[in-house]
This record gives structure tokens, sequence and C-alpha cells, in this order.
């Protein structure tokens, strides 16, 4: 294997081939090694309505588009749980339990689980 000029043992070599391979380190160096760069790897990051992260790592501009056609989906329930959210009035860091059937009953129908519900609303 070729090594570069920074890792050979200059003191074997006489003062004339020193100086050409520290002008030109590269002259006897292949071309298609240079060429073998590694690719750069894209990450797409998502945080949520509770803080959770989201990091999906991607290879190229197809993935990147796709990850993030598929994180615009929690985009969009974490708006329309701000949006429902928003409505309702919140004391000491929680939903006042008198209005916890209606908020069950506007956030059952998008999916949301009970135990989820009671995360949001401080139980």
């Amino acid at each position: 294997m070729y090594k570069t000029s920074e890792f050979r043992d200059f003191s074997k070599s006489s003062p004339s081939r020193l100086a050409q391979m520290i002008e030109n380190p590269f002259k006897n160096f292949s071309a298609t090694k240079l060429s073998n760069s590694v690719k750069p790897m894209t990450v797409v990051e998502f945080t949520d309505f509770l803080g959770k992260k989201y990091v999906i790592k991607c290879a190229n501009k197809t993935k990147m588009k796709e990850a993030m056609a598929f994180l615009s989906i929690f985009k969009q329930e974490t708006t329309n749980l701000k949006n429902i959210l928003s409505e309702y009035p919140i004391s000491m860091g929680r939903i006042p339990k008198k209005f916890m059937k209606e908020l069950r009953s506007e956030l059952k129908p998008l999916g949301f689980s009970n135990e989820f519900i009671n995360k949001v609303a401080g139980y």
C-alpha cells in the first residue's frame, strides 16, 4: 500500500527526493482513491408536543423527502392538539377535572388514548 508523504520515513530519502515529495505529495497517488468520498448523512429531526424527539437519518434527497412527509403527520397532530388544548383553562399546570369529559370527547375521535389524554391534561 502506498503511503502519503506525511506518513513516510524521510530519513532514508535523498534531499532532492525529499523536496519533490514535499512539493507534490500526491504525485504517485491513485486517482480513484480521491473520488471515493464519503456521502454525507442528512438528519431530519422533529420535537413533538410532549418534548419527545424524533430523529431520522437519510442517505439521499428522496429519503429525506419521505421522512419529512412522515413527520408532517406528527406536525399536524401537534397543531390540532395545541388548538384544542388552548380552548381550556389551565390552573396549576393542569386542566381542571370538570373539563376532562369534554376534553376526552374531543380527543377520542382523533385517535388519542385515555393515558395520553391524562398525560396531556397533567394527571
